[in-house]
């Protein structure tokens, strides 16, 4: 085999005409990739998202006018009548037991005695009131009275002035406003104690509806503005707040977090897609381990030169595009 000492010019120039030969065979390209595969099955479907927050709720009616009153009632059944109040029984004798009641005053004319007030169905002591001295007892007697006297006159009298009624539980009166010889006796005698109240009479049935009344003018119409919506914690209870007026309100909300949702049940798988369009060339991929060496190759340039194991040998005698070195 030639050496590159041994090499001549004509050989030289003969290496480099099979050198350019070698570089116009066709070189082994990288494939062009493939078409994009169909689309594939499609996957089973999500679990359900948690469920949103509840809605805001709405806002109150107004609320419906007021009906018209029904008719009165027809009046109950009266009551049981109340204790008899007190009173002045009057007689030429001494007053007897059944005589008056509990309370009541007797006023004997001969001799002018009083008598009273009557306890536990008995009159008790009366007090004269002539000719002997004045006594006390609940019994107030106040003025002049006709005392004893030992000359003839003409005949005393009384009379009944007025009659008033006093407060109950408080002690009667009895008072001379006029002169000792012509007596005007004002009494006041408490009231007796209220009676039991009577049992209420059944209440009558509603009357009928009587008929709507002519509507009024229409008044302001009230505004209502949303405030502010905030989130509160779940499980805590939803508000609304007037922040404004009866007539302007402006409501404020908070609303809980919904609770999350359980989780739904798995989709049906979908139907196979179609296919899609072919995707984009993908990038280069990595180089690959290098092959097992080649045979020699073989070369048909001329006569004279061979190549074994990577080396060209060209003869001396060799033949290059027909011509020789």
């Amino acid at each position: 085999m030639a050496t590159k000492e041994d090499l001549s010019l004509a050989q030289v120039t003969a290496l480099v005409r099979l050198n350019k030969k070698l570089k116009s065979l066709p070189k082994v390209r990288d494939g062009k990739q493939g078409p994009k595969g169909e689309q594939g099955v499609a996957g089973p479907k999500g679990e359900k998202g948690e469920q949103g927050p509840k809605g805001e709720q709405g806002v109150k009616g107004e609320q419906g006018p007021k009906g018209v009153q029904g008719n009165k009632g027809i009046q109950g059944t009266k009551g049981a009548k109340g204790d008899n109040g007190t009173q002045i029984l009057s007689g030429s004798d001494k007053p007897q037991t059944k005589q008056g009641v509990d309370g009541d005053f007797y006023v004997q004319k001969t001799p002018l005695t009083i008598y009273g007030p009557k306890k536990s169905s008995k009159w008790g002591e009366g007090i004269e009131l002539t000719g002997k001295e004045d006594k006390r007892s609940e019994l107030t007697v106040g003025g002049q009275l006709p005392g004893a006297s030992s000359s003839s006159g003409s005949s005393a009298t009384v009379s009944v002035g007025s009659v008033t009624t006093g407060n109950a539980g408080t002690n009667a009166s009895v008072t001379n406003t006029g002169t000792s010889s012509a007596a005007v006796f004002n009494f006041t005698i408490p009231r007796g104690a209220d009676g039991t109240n009577g049992t209420n009479g059944t209440d009558g049935s509603d009357g009928a509806d009587g008929a709507t009344g002519a509507q009024g003018p229409a008044g302001n119409a009230a505004t209502i503005a949303i405030g502010t919506v905030t989130t509160g914690a779940a499980g805590s209870s939803a508000t609304v707040t007037n922040a404004g007026t009866s007539n302007a309100a402006v409501l404020t909300f908070s609303i809980p977090t919904g609770a999350t949702g359980a989780a739904g049940a798995n989709g049906s798988d979908g139907a196979t897609g179609a296919q899609g369009p072919q995707g984009d060339t993908g990038p280069q991929g990595a180089t690959g381990p290098q092959g097992p060496a080649g045979s020699n190759a073989t070369v048909t340039a001329g006569a004279g030169i061979s190549v074994s194991n990577g080396e060209v040998s060209i003869a001396t005698d060799a033949v290059i595009d027909g011509g020789s070195f």
